[in-house]
């Protein structure tokens, strides 16, 4: 795919914090706690967005993949990044570089536009979203931290690029769904899993909250953005 980003365009936030040498360490797509973060996470949103190889889908921060990987094989996936680094460890053929604030797409030109953990880096989170339902036709799916997760709540308060993410409460996360124009069709807190720090061996424990909880590590929204 063609590269739209351009050295004029305006800079992400944290962004040396995504050229980091220890992103080199980060997990592959294909590893099987990536797998288990993901997958049941595809499969909540397939409850309500009917996903086939024609469908057109925009995974917005797609970084090296981790959901990019697995939508590319039910759906026609393209990727986005401000970082270089993170879109040269993504396996997807179609990804290029470019500014979630300025997105270089024609109106509607996806059916579905995604982002999972792009918000809480981004000081200026109403111009994504506003990108996202522009560029969607139909749906728009949002995964953000949740702050009520306990786990998920030290963490975002120790590491200075995450605290943004201490805003998110479900609650949160649906005005500024609503705030933006988008309509609300499911919004749930979900699973207990972190695809970079939960160690292998806890996999299977779990794996027995991959279900919709308050507690859940990940608040997701899926809108109609045609409203």
């Amino acid at each position: 795919m063609t590269e739209l980003f351009t050295k004029d365009s305006p800079a992400p936030d944290d962004e040396k914090y995504w050229e980091r040498k220890s992103l080199n360490r980060r997990r592959s797509p294909a590893n099987a706690v990536v797998r288990e973060y993901v997958v049941p996470k595809i499969q909540e949103v397939a409850k309500v967005i009917a996903f086939h190889q024609k469908l057109k889908l925009l995974d917005i921060g797609a970084g090296n993949g981790f959901f990019t990987f697995y939508f590319d094989k039910i759906c026609d996936a393209c990727g986005i990044d401000s970082s270089r680094k993170m879109l040269e460890m993504n396996p997807v053929s179609k990804t290029c570089q470019m500014d979630a604030r300025h997105l270089e797409f024609e109106d509607d030109s996806f059916d579905v536009v995604f982002c999972h953990a792009v918000l809480h880096h981004i000081r200026d989170m109403d111009s994504v979203i506003k990108e996202m339902k522009r560029v969607s036709r139909k749906y728009v799916v949002i995964m953000e931290p949740n702050r009520n997760n306990l786990l998920m709540f030290i963490f975002s308060a120790i590491v200075r690029e995450e605290r943004q993410a201490l805003k998110f409460s479900l609650q949160f996360l649906r005005k500024l769904a609503r705030k933006n124009g988008l309509k609300i069709i499911e919004a749930f807190s979900y699973g207990q899993i972190v695809p970079n720090k939960t160690p292998a061996f806890l996999l299977p424990l779990c794996r027995m909250f991959n279900f919709r909880h308050a507690s859940g590590m990940t608040n997701i929204i899926i809108a109609d953005s045609s409203s």
